[in-house]
């Protein structure tokens, strides 16, 4: 877990528990006044911060906040495959402890866009600014290959960092400060943080994928990501205007591919095949000069993969077995909050909330899919 106020990174141990019998799909609606229930708060104070699915039980474990007055209340939940909502104890001394260096000044806080837009008022843009910038000290986290990823910003000119720390946890750890090419934006930019990443074998090479919002996506060689290292990574595309959310790494038949969830959007899907022979996006070989908004011709640019049917908005996921996603949902037609899991393949989206032809009687279905 971490914690950006602290700028800590806590290794908790939970049960090893056991696999389970069969991986079977499931649905659990109105998880958020489930999870408030066993929390005893009410759902509206609940932040949703995080989700992973435990390597060995597969129930996804959720990271949230709880808000308290103008306090935010750290919390953990887990979700067992029946449905059953349990509080994880952040009291445990089965606890390890990192503590980050270089994390931004508590009293930092962000520029306000006021007049940048007609909407919305300026007072609404005056209070993202008083957002602190250490609240970005953690903004993505990922376990690879023995160590602990952190993406986020730090107290440097140079801020969007990526940390790497051993685990188990020696003291130890390493800052890269890392620059990309934002192709919509036309420029360099050291300081907004990586988002969503991932990992992936390009070319025989251990590489670091990753996603910016607006949404560049850029690959760098774990090689490179040394202590005091300032490295540029490889744009290779741009999928569009956006912030994404959740990057998740899965397999489709014989290709490995990436399923990326974003706040403002559908999900992408991005198949690595396209990563690999992808050239890198400068300011020489940008398709335009001008702005690179959504309704430009130019965008989206790149091998970004396509966007799939998804209904409502996936506020995390994950990949819970070869078959099914899991996904926090927000759904446009009832506001509920849903726990699911989804078709990697063909359609991760939700055929009960859409109306087509084939719901209608004398229609044949076009896929007949394994139970």
């Amino acid at each position: 877990m971490g914690d950006s106020k602290l700028g800590v990174v806590f290794a908790f141990e939970t049960e090893r528990g056991q696999a389970p019998a069969s991986l079977d799909p499931f649905l659990f609606e109105s998880i958020d006044e489930k999870i408030a229930a066993a929390l005893g708060v009410t759902a509206k104070s609940l932040v949703m911060n995080g989700m992973a699915v435990h390597p060995v039980t597969r129930e996804p474990y959720l990271s949230l906040g709880v808000r308290n007055g103008d306090r935010l209340e750290a919390a953990v939940v887990s979700v067992s495959l029946a449905g059953e909502v349990r509080p994880f104890d952040l009291s445990s001394s089965k606890v390890a402890v990192h503590q980050l260096s270089d994390v931004p000044d508590e009293d930092k806080t962000f520029k306000s866009r006021a007049g940048t837009f007609p909407m919305p008022p300026a007072a609404v843009f005056d209070e993202k600014a008083r957002t602190p910038l250490r609240s970005m000290t953690i903004v993505d986290l990922k376990f690879h290959a023995g160590e602990v990823f952190v993406a986020g910003v730090s107290n440097q000119e140079f801020s969007s960092t990526l940390r790497r720390i051993p685990y188990p946890f020696t003291g130890a750890a390493s800052e890269t400060q890392v620059e990309i090419y934002h192709l919509a934006h036309g420029q360099y930019e050291t300081r907004a943080p990586i988002r969503a990443m991932q990992f992936a074998d390009i070319d025989g090479e251990d590489t670091l994928i990753a996603a910016y919002a607006c949404s560049p996506l850029v690959t760098i060689p774990v090689s490179e990501l040394k202590h005091g290292a300032q490295v540029r990574g490889k744009t290779i595309g741009d999928m569009g205007n956006g912030q994404p959310i959740s990057m998740v790494a899965y397999r489709d038949g014989d290709g490995d591919k990436l399923f990326i969830t974003n706040l403002s959007r559908g999900p992408m899907v991005v198949p690595l095949s396209g990563i690999r022979t992808a050239e890198g996006f400068t300011p020489e070989n940008r398709p335009t000069t001008g702005p690179m908004l959504d309704q430009s011709p130019f965008m989206p640019a790149g091998p970004v993969g396509k966007q799939v049917l998804f209904v409502g908005s996936s506020l995390r996921a994950d990949l819970f077995s070869d078959r099914f996603f899991v996904s926090l949902t927000r759904y446009a037609d009832t506001g509920d909050l849903t726990l699911e899991t989804l078709m990697v393949t063909p359609l991760p989206g939700r055929l009960d909330k859409i109306w087509v032809e084939m719901d209608f009687p004398g229609t044949k279905s076009m896929h007949k899919l394994p139970a």
